[in-house]
């Protein structure tokens, strides 16, 4: 066990081992004697312990918090030692200096960074920092943008671009990163010295400052500030107006998974998920899913927000690595439940029964709705539930629920009696679960006389899941008989094949007999615009077809001669009805 210090370097915190920090105060005391005469001497002082403090930093990194003797070492190696940089004979000076200065190897070195360069700059050093990184003279480069500049002005805006986005190097430790040179006592030292040497020249006016003091680089400088500042005011207003949004979404996320579980509240799910649709360990499992599916990333991105906002550099990796977890237990349980209510509709099952009904007196069956009232609204409270569209609608109660999707077709009988088929269909876990399913289905018909009522939906008891359920009948009508569609019977009529290509809707409230070419409106005066389409069938050359004896002959319905029995037939349609002229053949 051994005694740790708190120590402050360069700003920073670090506990340190008692050993360690011995031999790390010997260091810094030795450096500041070295310096003592030294122009610049503080700043010398303080860039080197802001670099150690990085180096620290990167050393123990998340796995460890102490600094131990090890990590000084490095360091100490690493930065170089004074009585190394004081150059006491040229031969030493040149040996360490090609060795990186106390030990310093290439492994030392640090890697080039691109920044602009404010000590070597024309307006705003972009040019001389990309020539660093790059390692080519900033003269051609410079040339290369005073070229641009003359072609739409791409070269203005570009240097504009990277004036607002290269960062300035600011520290001694950044202007030796953009230089790709090694981050040690000498460089600091070196560094510092020519600044410092600048400034003198500056003040005695005998030199002209590397940096510059042109009023065209003042104004482009201005410029840059304004821009960047411009763009930290509207990222952060953007920022401060999603976290506004953010902070909304999760409030009535919480707020809304509480009502549901009924912590706070009367707030409620659907009927129709709870008892007819998901079973109810799939509606709390995917409550929690849901919550950290969409809850956790909501957070995450408020939290990045805040940081931004706040400037907060440090970020919490136990935030990081609990929220990804968590996030990703939230997608996972939401694909299992998707794919467990998936499996639930995997097979599928059709039933075809025969409904007897009582054969009408006459020949005409009347077909009604039964009286029922569905609204057409959104309607939503503790104990029901409704939601229609024009094509469908489900309602529901504590006991069933109804679906307004019911399709009752008219088809040719072969016999001599009217038959009425309902053919059901639904899905499930298994054949055997869909084939219960589609038998659970309650659909009520009443018959009074000639007179049939349908219901405009079909019922799911209690306790049967919704598994895509639907009901379609089959009216078959024998050659001669009639079948008469009541007003009301729009809503569950579908798609029924006449003679005059009707539609629907326009087919209720007239009689449709069955004939040999199908139903067919014979008492009826229908507007051609009722109709699907309209018939063409006097146009001239419009092939027509004629039942002869048994057999089908098409014939243009202007002129045409066919060949029968031994005889010229031409026949004629027009207008006036239908010419047949025959002649024995020659």
């Amino acid at each position: 066990m051994n005694k740790t210090v708190t120590v402050n370097i360069g700003g920073m915190v670090f506990h340190i081992e008692e050993q360690a920090y011995d031999q790390l105060k010997k260091y810094l005391e030795a450096i500041r004697g070295y310096f003592t005469s030294s122009d610049g001497r503080d700043e010398i002082i303080q860039d080197i312990e802001s670099r150690v403090a990085e180096m620290f930093t990167e050393r123990i990194g998340s796995n460890r918090q102490v600094v131990i003797a090890s990590d000084v070492e490095h360091v100490i190696n690493t930065m170089g030692r004074p009585e190394q940089v004081a150059g006491a004979d040229e031969e030493n000076a040149d040996s360490n200096s090609s060795s990186g200065i106390g030990g310093a190897t290439s492994e030392s070195r640090g890697y080039r960074r691109l920044y602009r360069d404010p000590d070597d700059k024309v307006i705003g050093g972009v040019c001389s920092g990309i020539s660093h990184y790059i390692g080519i003279d900033p003269i051609w480069l410079r040339l290369i943008f005073a070229i641009a500049f003359f072609v739409m002005g791409t070269g203005f805006l570009l240097y504009i671009l990277l004036l607002v986005i290269v960062p300035k190097a600011k520290s001694t430790t950044e202007k030796l990163e953009m230089k790709g040179q090694p981050i040690n006592i000498d460089n600091i030292k070196k560094t510092i010295e020519e600044e410092v040497e600048d400034i003198k020249s500056r003040i005695s006016g005998k030199g002209s400052s590397k940096a510059g003091s042109s009023k065209i680089a003042n104004f482009f400088e201005a410029i840059g500030a304004i821009i960047v500042a411009a763009i930290k005011f509207f990222v952060g207003f953007i920022g401060v107006i999603i976290a506004i949004v953010l902070i909304g979404l999760l409030f009535a996320l919480f707020v809304t998974l509480l009502g549901m579980s009924g912590v706070i509240g009367d707030t409620s799910i659907p009927i129709f998920l709870t008892h007819f649709f998901l079973e109810s360990w799939q509606v709390n499992t995917g409550m929690f899913a849901l919550a950290l599916a969409v809850g956790i990333p909501l957070i995450v991105i408020l939290y990045r927000i805040a940081r931004s906002l706040f400037k907060l550099k440090n970020e919490s990796k136990l935030f990081n690595y609990s929220t990804g977890i968590l996030w990703i237990v939230g997608m996972l349980l939401t694909i299992w439940i998707g794919i467990n209510i998936s499996s639930q509709f995997r097979n599928s099952n059709t039933d075809r029964i025969v409904i007897p009904i009582v054969q009408p007196q006459s020949n005409t069956i009347h077909l009604a709705a039964m009286d029922e009232t569905f609204s057409r609204m959104q309607d939503y409270d503790d104990s029901n539930f409704s939601w229609n569209s024009d094509s469908w609608g489900i309602n529901s109660d504590e006991d069933s629920v109804s679906f307004d999707d019911v399709e009752l077709t008219v088809q040719r009988a072969e016999g001599n009696e009217f038959e009425l088929v309902r053919i059901t269909t639904s899905r499930g876990s298994s054949r055997k679960n869909a084939e219960l399913n589609s038998r659970q289905i309650v659909y009520p018909i009443q018959q009074n006389d000639s007179i049939i009522h349908f219901s405009k939906s079909y019922i799911i008891p209690k306790g049967v899941k919704f598994r895509v359920q639907k009901i379609r009948l089959i009216l078959k009508v024998p050659e001669g008989k009639s079948v008469f569609l009541g007003q009301e019977m729009e809503d569950v009529i579908y798609n029924i094949k006449n003679t005059t290509n009707t539609w629907d809707n326009d087919m209720v409230g007239h009689t449709w007999t069955m004939t040999s070419k199908g139903l067919d409106c014979l008492n009826c005066n229908l507007d051609e615009s009722n109709s699907l389409n309209y018939n063409y069938s006097t146009d001239k050359d419009e092939k027509v077809k004629v039942r002869v004896n048994g057999k089908n002959i098409d014939i243009n319905s202007e002129d045409d001669t066919i060949n029968w029995d031994n005889k010229d037939v031409k026949i004629k349609i027009d207008g006036d009805g239908v010419v047949i002229d025959a002649k024995e053949k020659r």
